[in-house]
């Protein structure tokens, strides 16, 4: 049995839904140009202190350039945007950027680093594994601006979600494209757990491998409920490439492995999502192995955690710090937010605006801050 959540455990400010709090109204209203703005210069001026001075719009472009292409821009797009006197000339640089193919490659690169993307298996047997299905489609997606709902339900779950679209299983090499641990099944279970608690929900589940983590309320019970479920499939291969999971036809029934050894068994537990997140008395997946349920609760508007998590990330790759010193940590062993009401706001905003990527990022660099 899962232990049971403390007040504590319920009042942890990332385990209790966002609120989108009206932006406040600083003093120095002329400066606000966003609803960034409105919350950082009330704090700055809480303290007798405003914004920087405006950078140049030289500096202003070849900053949004590189944060949003990865490329620096061309003499001729600093001739044009220059010489552009218009008042929207800044909104339509930044929709020219967002637009490029190179917006897809630039933030497609910082997700690959979030799946531990890589072509090789990193062990003495360094055979080339040709995922570039997976890392095309993930650039493709961000280019169309895939809903980040979407995008994550296809990474976890196209087969279910999907299963007729050929070109979205590439997706899949999310889960499949993991270290190999010589073929032992636990070890790669393992790792997908990790990659999904810690990737998409900033929890370090994979800590109750073992034992009930030491910190946060999560438990070995947990633990396995999602072992059941990436037990409860196999992996075929796509075309042209990559692998993909389907369910098995029988749904693993798992149980608690003591101290993590798979001979040493304990309870069966239910396959179903994090009680911390779910409540205690959650109902156990139904659906075959329940990834595709699972899938669904992580990319949930109510789930408090996934939007959160998202914002951060893109917060600190284009500020260079996130809210959150930890990003792929949001236990209560980690520092509280910065900014908790900011990034609040921006977390519901991402959800309001149907999981727009390139809506949150517009809304950031539109801002006087940024």
């Amino acid at each position: 049995e899962a232990p049971p959540l403390t007040d504590d455990d319920r009042n942890w400010w990332a385990f209790r839904k966002p609120v989108r709090h009206p932006p406040p109204t600083p003093r120095r209203s002329k400066l606000v140009r966003s609803p960034v703005d409105a919350f950082l210069l009330i704090r700055l001026e809480s303290q007798g202190l405003s914004f920087s001075d405006e950078a140049d719009r030289a500096t202003l472009l070849r900053r949004a350039a590189l944060d949003l292409t990865g490329l620096p821009p061309t003499i001729a797009e600093f001739e044009r945007f220059l010489q552009d006197p218009a008042a929207d000339a800044w909104d339509r640089q930044i929709e020219r950027l967002l637009e490029s193919p190179h917006y897809g490659e630039r933030w497609g690169r910082h997700w690959l680093d979030v799946a531990r993307y890589g072509d090789t298996h990193g062990l003495h047997l360094d055979n080339e594994r040709s995922m570039w299905a997976y890392r095309d489609w993930v650039v493709k997606a961000l280019n169309e601006d895939l809903p980040y709902d979407r995008f994550l339900l296809l990474q976890i779950a196209a087969d279910q979600a999907a299963p007729e679209d050929k070109k979205s299983l590439a997706a899949m090499g999310f889960l499949t494209l993991g270290r190999r641990f010589l073929g032992v099944s636990r070890d790669i279970i393992d790792d997908r757990i990790d990659v999904v608690s810690r990737g998409l929900l900033g929890l370090t589940v994979s800590c109750s491998r073992c034992h009930d983590h030491k910190y946060d309320p999560i438990s070995m019970a947990d633990y396995y409920s999602l072992y059941g479920v990436f037990a409860s499939s196999d992996e075929p291969k796509n075309e042209p490439s990559t692998l993909r999971l389907v369910d098995k036809p029988n749904p693993v029934e798992p149980v608690i492995f003591r101290r993590g050894q798979p001979h040493n068994r304990g309870d069966q537990v239910p396959r179903r999502f994090l009680t911390a997140l779910a409540g205690p008395d959650a109902a156990p997946f139904k659906k075959g192995s329940g990834r595709l349920e699972l899938a669904e609760a992580i990319a949930s508007r109510d789930n408090p955690l996934t939007s959160r998590v998202f914002v951060n990330r893109i917060w600190a790759q284009l500020f260079g710090r996130g809210f959150v010193d930890t990003p792929s940590d949001f236990g209560v062993r980690t520092e509280r937010p910065a900014h908790a009401e900011l990034m609040d706001y921006l977390a519901s905003d991402l959800v309001d605006s149907n999981w727009s990527m390139k809506s949150l990022i517009r809304r950031i660099v539109s801002s006087e801050t940024w």
